[in-house]
């Protein structure tokens, strides 16, 4: 008996981390895709502005940009566990100043493009944020479900029939004790 008290409560336990887990599938779904949008709209006017900076300065002058970058970006992500799960929430991008490109030769254009990749740096670190928490989200809310399944399709009915078996047996073992003693009386 009480092992099927605890399944019950174990299972509205995870059928209620189910239902928050889709509410926070279904909002992650809407941040993952407006993150997506962002990411290619800032993609597309950074290639943009890397045609032009490649037409108005020329290929040798963007070469010498590129080379020129200064330090590697670094990015540092912020985590949460939210019901159980490990999710990031954040990222912080740590992009250096980037040269004067004008001042290198590479004109105005080369700048502006150099700084229309770094947005599109910056969105594409946010959409991969949301996308693993996306992800992740949805791992949880698989191995949740499966869990819950488990419960209520197999160890409930198997806790269940084993209860039915030993009343079963306890029934029957009241109805022997019932005929033992009404024989015994009888031979008395």
């Amino acid at each position: 008996m009480r092992r099927l008290e605890v399944a019950g409560r174990g299972t509205e336990v995870l059928d209620q981390k189910r239902r928050t887990l889709l509410r926070e599938r279904q909002r992650t779904a809407v941040v993952v895709a407006e993150a997506t949008e962002v990411w290619e709209r800032l993609a597309r006017v950074a290639a943009q502005a890397n045609d032009r900076a490649l037409a108005l300065a020329g290929e040798r002058r963007l070469r010498l940009a590129a080379v020129h970058r200064g330090r590697p970006a670094t990015a540092e992500v912020t985590w949460k566990n939210t019901i159980g799960t490990v999710i990031p929430t954040g990222v912080r991008l740590d992009l250096a100043d980037p040269p004067d490109f004008v001042a290198l030769g590479g004109g105005s254009a080369v700048a502006l493009a150099a700084d229309a990749h770094r947005q599109a740096l910056a969105a594409a670190a946010e959409h991969a944020v949301a996308r693993a928490a996306h992800e992740a989200i949805e791992a949880e809310l698989a191995a949740t479900t499966r869990r819950l399944r488990a419960i209520e399709r197999r160890w409930i009915p198997e806790h269940e029939g084993a209860l039915r078996r030993l009343e079963l047996e306890l029934a029957e073992r009241d109805l022997e004790d019932i005929a033992r003693a009404r024989f015994a009386r009888a031979r008395a």
